[in-house]
């Protein structure tokens, strides 16, 4: 059992992004602890940031998912909205239901969200793997889409008063964790043993790193490609589903600056815009630090269009951060070939 922890923690460690992050993390946390002890290095504080952690980060996974094959999905906000609608509606409409009856009808609605998504990542891997419309134009017209088809099912009106059984997924704990950081962590573990350790993960890496050379080999890209949408828009209807529980409700418009954040999530993670490499274990560190981050400024009394500014400005510190230590190391394998 040691040695196994061994190997895993040196693997981890010998990511030097990782090692980043989790330094930013220790960082963040103590300088926040000392800033405002009482509020931020509170029991009640943790608990209230690892019910919010799991929302963005499932979505963020979603964006690292097609940022890996040199994409973008821009749409998972408007998924998320749309299936958490789709499965609200299922829910209020047999709220007169009690005990089986009731908790069939909560999977049903769930198992209808959860195809909505899947329905909308599929569009957006015809658009994009079968028309080859570039990524963030099919994303950017799908959301406006899944946006407008959302608002138009409720008039703009959120569907509130779910019940009390679908509720405690969101808001209940699962041997003292609360169950939507267990889910995150499930969820979160299948996807990195999908890009890892199975053939068809191993490929929208390869698919990211040169799509040309994809293009022309035996692996069928456009099959990889349409898949990596597919599962990101599953994985924004189980957000969507969480964030409906956790709050009790879905509205058409919820979580507006989520697809900003999660974009400045995924580049803080380590994930490289253009393609090739990232991890779902950076993907986390880096929705805790901002999180972190979010809760300092609420107890330091800061306003959070201040925190917005930090966003932006940590996404620029990010990339400056990465080029400069690319071209480091570009300088210093050149140098070695000079020396050799």
């Amino acid at each position: 059992m040691n040695e196994r922890w061994s190997k895993f923690s040196t693997g981890l460690l010998a990511d030097r992004k990782i090692t980043q992050l989790m330094t930013i993390t220790l960082g963040t946390l103590l300088i926040f602890s000392i800033l405002s002890p009482n509020i931020f290095f509170s029991p009640n504080n943790f608990k209230s940031m690892s019910y919010q952690v799991p929302e963005i980060a499932i979505l963020s996974i979603a964006v690292m998912l097609s940022m890996l094959t040199g994409g973008i999905d821009l749409s998972i906000v408007s998924i998320s909205n749309a299936a958490a609608l789709v499965a609200a509606y299922v829910m209020r409409s047999k709220s007169d239901t009690t005990g089986s009856e009731s908790l069939m009808w909560i999977i049903i609605a769930c198992v209808l969200g959860i195809l909505v998504g899947l329905i909308a990542g599929a569009i957006n891997s015809i658009l994009i793997a079968k028309l080859d419309v570039t990524p963030i134009l099919a994303t950017l017209a799908t959301m406006t889409l899944f946006n407008g088809i959302a608002i138009g099912m409720t008039n703009g009106v959120s569907v509130s008063g779910l019940p009390e059984s679908f509720m405690r997924v969101g808001n209940g704990t699962f041997f003292g964790i609360p169950t939507p950081f267990v889910l995150m962590l499930i969820i979160g573990g299948a996807v990195g043993v999908w890009i890892n350790r199975t053939s068809l993960g191993l490929k929208v890496f390869l698919v990211g790193t040169n799509r040309k050379a994809a293009q022309y080999s035996v692996m069928g890209d456009r099959k990889v490609i349409a898949w990596v949408y597919i599962v990101s828009g599953l994985l924004s209807a189980l957000a969507g589903l969480i964030i409906a529980s956790r709050t009790s409700a879905a509205s058409p418009d919820f979580g507006s600056s989520y697809i900003l954040l999660a974009i400045v999530i995924v580049v803080l993670g380590g994930v490289n815009p253009m393609g090739g490499f990232g991890t779902v274990t950076g993907v986390i560190l880096a929705t805790v630090v901002l999180q972190m981050v979010s809760s300092g400024f609420n107890a330091l009394r800061f306003s959070q269009f201040l925190y917005l500014a930090a966003q932006g400005g940590v996404l620029i510190f990010v990339m400056i951060l990465n080029v400069v230590l690319e071209r480091r190391r570009v300088n210093k394998s050149i140098s070695k070939s000079l020396r050799s």
